[in-house]
């Protein structure tokens, strides 16, 4: 496709990155001139330099015909001024980075008008993000599919497990639940397993399953922790105002610190919520305020170096369920590194959004895909496809007698509301949407998991 990308700045450079490596042709405008110059330097792509409100400057980047223009500017207005002009001037799909919650009513009052593809407000995503982790204690991380009908968890195997030693096999076998391991991290390899891979501790895990499901296999592993309702949040942002939002009558047993006593009016006003006017660094404050008997403390503080230092001291307090907010990405494997397993970032979390978007724009007509995750640091691809009509080969033909391609595996298939863990001796049929791991990128066509 041709896209033009509208700044340049750390989550410009990392989506234009990403969409090189797929094939795709890139034109970034930004009105500063070393940016364009560094960026054109590093990437195979056309470099523009000026305001991306300009007609004059969006004709000359090919907004005319092109396939996509992605606004991720500093600014809304201007994200979306762009996004306006591409849009009436051809480009077929328009994308804008909104972060102000101010204009969500505004957004969703002018859509049809501004017919913007997609709108992507970073903090609201990991406001989710947050919320799923809540909801499953245990995992690292939670991805959902089919309209949040199918989560797929995340979560390190302990010393100890009882899933230590077993074959996937086995496990099937000694636990009477429906689920499915697709996908095994070992240390820098990363496995699509077969029924006779043997789990060890120390393994990462990608387990899926159905709600109820998923409980009961994270009891039978020794990893179930209960169920989180005292939680600790030092910050109190654009991230945990829309987590307040989203937890609703959960938020009981919540406490929030925040230094700034505007935002600590803001939000006492509009939640029923503890909220502490304070400095969440000060280790004397998170005693007091408990934070040794919180099921949960979150970090979501506007700096990273601060939001790591307390989430470490949570850690080594025993606090169960730890998650660090990190806005620049180039910190998100350090951190990662020195031992804080939960990170959030809502560039992080952009970008991926925006990728997968792009994504689902890749496939044919009879199966697109419909939703798209990469898991385990970027080495496996989860992807939802809906079956529209027949496929030779595919349809109507038990899995067992599929010729699939290796490190390829069907995970689950959504049929009505039925989930289904799939065996041999199912199939699929005209109408689910079937969800499927890979190691192999990278898959556009439910068509490209036949061999």
């Amino acid at each position: 496709m041709n896209i033009i990308i509208v700044g340049s700045g750390t989550v410009g450079a990392a989506i234009c990155s990403e969409l090189v490596r797929g094939g795709h042709d890139v034109t970034v405008i930004d009105i500063s001139a070393s940016s364009i110059a560094e960026i054109t330097n590093s990437c195979d792509v056309t470099g523009l330099v000026g305001n991306g409100t300009d007609i004059k400057l969006l004709r000359e980047a090919g907004a005319e015909t092109a396939d996509m223009l992605i606004a991720i500017t500093m600014q809304d207005e201007i994200n979306m001024l762009c996004c306006y002009a591409a849009k009436k001037l051809g480009t077929t799909h328009t994308v804008a980075r909104v972060r102000n919650p101010e204009y969500s009513s505004f957004m969703e009052f002018m859509k049809d008008d501004m017919a913007l593809s997609l709108t992507i407000n970073p903090e609201f995503a990991v406001a989710k993000e947050l919320q799923r982790m809540i909801k499953f204690p245990a995992a690292t991380r939670v991805d959902t599919f089919c309209h949040g009908k199918v989560e797929i968890a995340e979560f390190t195997v302990s010393q100890g497990s009882p899933l230590c030693d077993l074959s996937l096999y086995d496990l099937r076998n000694k636990f009477n639940i429906k689920f499915l391991v697709c996908g095994v991290q070992r240390d820098d390899e990363v496995f699509i397993p077969s029924g006779n891979f043997v789990i060890k501790a120390g393994d990462n895990l990608c387990v899926t399953g159905a709600d109820g499901e998923l409980v009961k296999f994270f009891k039978a592993a020794g990893a179930y922790r209960k169920p989180i309702k005292k939680i600790l949040i030092t910050g109190g942002g654009r991230t945990t105002y829309y987590l307040a939002e989203l937890l609703g009558k959960a938020l009981s047993g919540t406490t929030i610190i925040e230094k700034d006593i505007n935002v600590c009016r803001e939000l006492s006003e509009s939640f029923n919520i503890d909220v502490i006017h304070g400095d969440g660094t000060k280790q004397e404050l998170l005693l007091e305020e408990g934070i040794e008997k919180a099921d949960a403390f979150l970090a979501l503080s506007d700096v990273d170096e601060e939001n790591a230092i307390v989430s470490m001291y949570a850690k080594n307090l025993g606090v169960p369920r730890v998650v660090t907010m990190i806005r620049s990405l180039p910190y998100i494997d350090f951190f990662s590194d020195v031992g804080l397993e939960s990170i959030v970032s809502p560039k992080s979390s952009t970008v991926d959004y925006i990728i997968r978007f792009v994504r689902s724009l890749d496939g044919t007509k009879d199966s697109e895909i419909e939703s798209f995750h990469s898991m385990m640091d970027g080495k496996i691809e989860a992807a939802e496809f809906k079956i529209k009509e027949q496929i030779e080969g595919l349809t109507e033909i038990p899995i067992f007698e599929l010729k699939r391609k290796k490190n390829c595996l069907l995970a689950c298939i959504v049929r009505r509301n039925d989930i289904i863990i799939p065996t041999g001796a199912d199939m699929l049929l005209v109408g689910d949407r079937i969800i499927v791991l890979t190691a192999a990128k990278k898959l556009t066509n439910v068509k490209d998991i036949l061999a």
